[in-house]
This record gives structure tokens, C-alpha cells and sequence, in this order.
């Protein structure tokens, strides 16, 4: 039987890479106890929302940003969170951070544009770029503080003169530089402040659009602060700001992904290319009606208490999971991060990922993201991701003893 039967008789995108059983690390999506909590926030949101006077507008045509009721509680619940402004007139509604990412790669950029890019970054984000869009990377070390950008300039240099097209006026950009710059995934780091001013200063030197997958900010640990959002940096005020970085957020981390509905600060040269295209003035603002019902989730203080309770979780399965790396695998190499999604993991000398892998879907039944995935490169052979988002930490520190397990079987050559 062939895979596409079995994906579209699948009730979510995860069924058929997860079958029962198997411990999936590769999971970057909320669990089911955050998700069931979810379906008692948007009855309750739905029935106060429907019952207001002027309900029936969520289901016309909405304004080409988006809800002004959704986008200014929006940028009221943002600034109290980030502790940092974010204005409603920065903002417009997507339905989340995949489709935001198409709409501005295909609006800005054409085939064959550069996109530079974290090495490692996210994995699906280098596919759809390069295959799907048509863009030519060029890959950026990352350390312990975020992308570096001596080694970004180096490379902005080496491709100077690569100029496939003409600027216009609705594809003013030279080239794109994705970033994750908070809970990067997969390494779990944070763009250090300085070298934000630094990427800030590259962007207006090179003429570059930063987008920013912002999807992670939101979960830093209960003990912890969001950090700035690169956005920040990319001050109004300054006599040199030109507009360069956009803030690509969503509600899939923070909520449920299947409610498809995020947003994007930007700046108004960029604003106005969206809003005045023909996928806006044709279909309207983007996943109008359930921006309308999330505002009352915001509104009603649903969101600030779920998102309380998921950094609680996600510190103690975080937790779980790096104490049994800790106690048996004292050779490998992590840094335990402050808030997101993922661990990434360096083996043991002489242990390959996709070795490993092998041995833990045969074995074991578990899986995970391998580094070498997540590299533009092919680097990171000796690296794993995993996620500890997706199970309670009970179900992580299982899997992860047997995760280790394997690992003890290949080193002791069985």
C-alpha cells in the first residue's frame, strides 16, 4: 500500500511518523495534556466571542492585516509578555509561521535569490527555501551565543557580487538572512544582545531582510525572561534604520498548531507589499475567524494562564530528560537550554547519528532528528536533536534510558 492512503486517512500530520509504540523525539508540537486543555479555552473562548453583537463579521472577508480587535489585544497580551512595546500597526495576522514564511519569500525574493542561513537551523525551513522557492543558500556558523557575525560578514563578502536580478520597488531586498535568534532550534540558544546590534548593522550594510523565526519566545522557563526579539534592535529612532527585520510569531507553540494562526511585525515597506497583494485584496486578512475567537482566549486571560502552566511543564520535562543524559552518558555534550523546544546533543567520540537511529527504530522503537539533517552543510553527523515538548517527563526519561541503552550496546560493539 502505498504512504499517501495512509497519510490521508491520518486524523493529525504526526499519525503516520509516530505509530504507537515508538517515542518520538522528533515532535517540535505541544502534547496531548497541553492540548486538551485546549479544547475547554476554545469552547469557552467561541461561546464568549459569538455572543458579542458584531460575530457574524468573522466570517466575511477580513481587513488585508487582520482584525484591528485581534491585533491591538494582540500587541497589549505581546508587550506584557516580551516587556518590550509592540504596536498593532507593526502587525499583521498570518495563518502561522510556515505560511508567513512562504507569503514573504514569494512576495520579496525570486528564483535563484540568496538566502543565508544558520548552520544548523531548522530543517524544513532549508527544503522550503531551497526547493519550493528556489533560493540558493549559503550556511553560518552558530556557538553558544547565536549566529556570529564575523563570520556572516565573511560570507556576505564571498557573495557580494551575485546579483541574479534588478531591484524594484516590491522586491527591494539583496537577499534574505533566516535566523532563528531565540530558543534556536535546534541548538537551544539565544542571539547574545551584541551580536544583535551586530546582525542589525550587517542587514542595513548589505541590504538584507531578516526574518525571524520567532515561534519559541513565549516558553522561556518559569525562572527566566523572554530574551529581546531581534525586532527590537531594529530601532525606528535610529537616523540609520531602513527596515530590515521582520518577527515571524505564532500560536502553534504557544497553543495548538491546527488552529493556524500567527502574526508578523515588520516594517511598513514590507507591510505594505503584503497587504496590497493580490493573495490580500482577494482572500482578505488571513484566518479571520479564529483570529477573532483567539482574542477573546487573550482577552479572558486564557492564554496567560495556559502559557503559566506549559513553561512549568516543559522545565520539568526538560529536566527529565537532561538528568538521565547526565547520569548515564556523562560523555556527551549539551548545554541544558532556558526555555523552547530541544536539546542538542553531541555523541560520544566515534558514535554517528544515523547509526544510532538505525539501531533505535529497530531496537528500541524510538526516533529523533539527526544533526546532519538539520544542516545546510551536512555537518553535525555526531549530533542529535531531541524534543521534550511533546511527552510528560515520565514518558521522556523512558525513552531516554533506552536511548541510552543502544548507545551502550554500540560502544560495547554488540
Amino acid at each position: 500500500m502505498s504512504a499517501v492512503p495512509a497519510r490521508s486517512n491520518s486524523a493529525t500530520l504526526f499519525d503516520y511518523v509516530s505509530p504507537p509504540g515508538v517515542t518520538n523525539f522528533k515532535m517540535g508540537a505541544p502534547g496531548v495534556e497541553t492540548l486538551s486543555k485546549c479544547t475547554e479555552i476554545l469552547k469557552k473562548a467561541t461561546i464568549h466571542r459569538m455572543d458579542e453583537p458584531n460575530a457574524h463579521q468573522l466570517f466575511q472577508y477580513g481587513p488585508e492585516s487582520g482584525d484591528r480587535q485581534f491585533l491591538e489585544t494582540l500587541a497589549s497580551f505581546l508587550t506584557e509578555e516580551y516587556q518590550s512595546p509592540v504596536q498593532a500597526d507593526d502587525m499583521i495576522v498570518t495563518a502561522g509561521a510556515t505560511q508567513a514564511l512562504n507569503v514573504l519569500t514569494h512576495l520579496l525574493f525570486s528564483n535563484g535569490d540568496l538566502v543565508f542561513m544558520e548552520d544548523p537551523t531548522y530543517f524544513l525551513s532549508i527544503r522550503m527555501l531551497e526547493s519550493e522557492h528556489g533560493m540558493k543558500y549559503a550556511s553560518v556558523p552558530v556557538d553558544d551565543e547565536g549566529i556570529v557575525p564575523s563570520e556572516l560578514e565573511k560570507v556576505l563578502q564571498a557573495h557580494q557580487d551575485y546579483r541574479p536580478r534588478e531591484l524594484t520597488e516590491r522586491k527591494p531586498f539583496w537577499a534574505m538572512l533566516y535566523l532563528i535568534p531565540v530558543y534556536h532550534n535546534p541548538t537551544g540558544v539565544c542571539l547574545s544582545p551584541d551580536r544583535c546590534r551586530e546582525v542589525i548593522k550587517l542587514a542595513r550594510k548589505y541590504n538584507l531582510l531578516v526574518l525571524c523565526d520567532d515561534v519559541y519566545n513565549l516558553l522561556h522557563f518559569p525562572d527566566k525572561t523572554a530574551p529581546q526579539r531581534l525586532f527590537t534592535y531594529d530601532d525606528k529612532s535610529d537616523p540609520e534604520y531602513q527596515g530590515n527585520v521582520v518577527s515571524n510569531g505564532t500560536f502553534s507553540k504557544i497553543f495548538g498548531p491546527g488552529i493556524r494562526l500567527g502574526w508578523m511585525e515588520l516594517p511598513d515597506r514590507v507591510k505594505d507589499i503584503i497587504i496590497t497583494s493580490g493573495m490580500a485584496r482577494s482572500g482578505g486578512g488571513f484566518n479571520h475567524t479564529m483570529s477573532g475567537v483567539m482574542t477573546s482566549v487573550i482577552s479572558l486571560g486564557l492564554l496567560t494562564n495556559l502559557l503559566k502552566e506549559s513553561r512549568k511543564d516543559y522545565q520539568a520535562q526538560c529536566e527529565a530528560l537532561c538528568g538521565v543524559l547526565r547520569k548515564k552518558l556523562p560523555t556527551a555534550s549539551f548545554k541544558e537550554p532556558s526555555g523552547g523546544y530541544f536539546l542538542w546533543v553531541k555523541l560520544p567520540d566515534g558514535i554517528q547519528a544515523p547509526e544510532l537511529l538505525k539501531r533505535c527504530e529497530a531496537d528500541a522503537q524510538l526516533t529523533f532528528v539527526t544533526g546532519h539533517v538539520t544542516s545546510p552543510t551536512g555537518k553535525f553527523i555526531d549530533h542529535v536533536r531531541l524534543s521534550f515538548s511533546y511527552y510528560d517527563k515520565d514518558v521522556l526519561a523512558v525513552g531516554a534510558e533506552r536511548l541510552m541503552g543502544v548507545l551502550d550496546k554500540i560502544r560495547a560493539g554488540q
